[in-house]
């Protein structure tokens, strides 16, 4: 019977890379906001589904909710809460100033982009089309 010595050095590598694992997990879970509710609007509406607070970012991830067959276009996403204005950085799922087009299901799920900010319990989001600019509210209870 042959007992099989381990590396130290590999045994330290594998526990590293498994706290950082875990250590990953736990950061990214603790800044991410659920449970956002949203007010209807005239032209676009957006649900939020959640805010990941991080280090460089704020992203939001929700879904656009339209008219099905029908085009629109966003030129500009802005949050403000309080006094301040975070205008979007950068949106997936669509592109800003580019027309697009809801499918069967009347739904896109996007992500937005802005600076990185503070978590939010309240705000105002703007959304500037060319149909007119759509004014939603977003609370985290």
């Amino acid at each position: 019977m042959s007992i099989r010595k381990t590396n130290p050095r590999r045994a330290i590598l594998f526990l590293g890379c498994v706290m950082a694992l875990f250590a990953a997990v736990l950061v990214a879970r603790a800044h991410v906001e659920r449970k956002y509710r949203t007010t209807a609007s005239t032209h676009i509406t957006l649900v939020v589904d959640s805010v990941d607070y991080r280090a460089d970012l704020t992203r939001m991830y929700g879904k656009l909710i339209g008219t099905p067959h029908t085009s629109q276009r966003i030129d500009e996403v802005t949050l403000t809460v309080g006094s301040t204005h975070f205008r979007a950085t950068d949106i997936d799922g669509v592109d800003f100033q580019r027309w697009f087009q809801w499918e069967d299901d009347g739904m896109i799920p996007v992500e937005i982009d802005f600076e990185r900010m503070a978590p939010v319990r309240h705000g105002i989001l703007s959304i500037n089309t060319p149909k007119g600019v759509d004014t939603l509210r977003i609370d985290r209870p």
